[in-house]
């Protein structure tokens, strides 16, 4: 703005204060937005992929020592063979069946319950 606009000196005065201030606010945060870009958003994910991979290896020694308390306990790996062996003879079984009827069909149709007619001699 002219200052010949205002005859009052003192509103020239703060008008330009505003103006040097406004310009140094926009320098500071070009600055500011350079900085964050450059600096502290790179530290901010190297310090949390740090704390990242820190508490998971504490994760994996707090696991070990759970499965060494749960080797040493022999009740627990009882109930756990127990267990494991129930489910490998359900998978064993389950295998046995899939491999037995696999690609074959009932010869009764689905509808009415009865034998087809190309199929009697098996039904």
């Amino acid at each position: 703005m002219n200052s010949l606009l205002f005859n009052d000196s003192r509103a020239t005065g703060l008008l330009n204060r505003v103006r040097e201030d406004v310009s140094l606010l926009r320098g500071d945060m070009g600055n500011l937005l350079s900085h964050t870009a450059r600096q502290t958003l790179p530290n901010g994910a190297r310090v949390f992929a740090d704390q990242a991979k820190h508490r998971i290896a504490d994760s994996g020694a707090y696991a070990a020592s759970r499965l060494r308390d749960f080797s040493a306990n022999p009740t627990t790996r009882q109930s756990a063979g127990w267990i494991g062996g129930a489910l490998l003879v359900g998978l064993l079984a389950a295998g046995a069946y899939v491999f037995t009827h696999n690609g074959r069909h009932s010869p009764m149709t689905a509808a009415s319950g009865k034998c087809e007619p190309d199929n009697e001699a098996t039904c």
